[in-house]
């Protein structure tokens, strides 16, 4: 393991070459005013870390296109920005889709055994793909959403900051997203299901 460098530009550069390392100094550096931007824009405080989980996962998964970034903050800002009304749009048809999530499952429950194997084999995929995460990401990850337990309380139990347990569950989401890409709305089934 290498030292970490101090400039953001190293940084940056690091991570567009898939460096983790770098990836967590970023943010640990800038997980506290990405959170304080998004808790500034909605005024609400489990809103502010959605999206400021949303923003380091896709600052991961976009990694390599990120590299020449000169203000990151300023980044981070907009897209904090961007995810929030986004998320205000999807909310206004939030109550047509929670009808059509119970209108899926009032079919694929009375469908007969196809939807219950087909349901069968997208949790054995979820779970084979929780299973595939480093040990004290899906340790974090289990406790986070399967015991619905708090950061905090999980921070205490792992011996760890809170900070790094929120660094674990934004990695760990960018994984599955991964692994889980070729099922539609996965990783949305994944938040509606085992979200405490």
């Amino acid at each position: 393991m290498h030292a970490i460098p101090h400039s953001e530009t190293e940084l940056l550069r690091r991570m567009a070459a898939g460096d983790e390392d770098a990836y967590r100094e970023l943010f640990l550096r800038h997980w506290d005013a990405v959170y304080s931007s998004a808790l500034l824009l909605s005024r609400s405080p489990d809103i502010a870390e959605d999206i400021a989980q949303d923003i380091f996962v896709t600052l991961w998964e976009k990694r390599a296109q990120l590299a020449h970034i000169e203000k990151l903050e300023a980044y981070f800002f907009i897209m904090a920005r961007n995810l929030l009304y986004s998320r205000l749009r999807k909310l206004a048809s939030q109550d047509a889709y929670r009808q059509y999530l119970q209108d899926y499952h009032h079919e694929h429950t009375h469908s007969g055994a196809e939807a219950r194997t087909e349901f069968k084999e997208l949790e054995d995929a979820i779970h084979t793909a929780i299973r595939r995460l480093p040990p004290q990401q899906q340790k974090a990850f289990r406790m986070s959403r399967f015991e619905g337990m708090r950061h905090d309380e999980i921070a205490q139990a792992m011996g760890v900051s809170r900070i790094t347990i929120k660094s674990y569950i934004v990695q760990a989401l960018a994984t599955l997203r991964k692994l889980l890409a070729h099922y539609p709305g996965t990783l949305l089934l994944i938040m509606l299901t085992i979200t405490p």
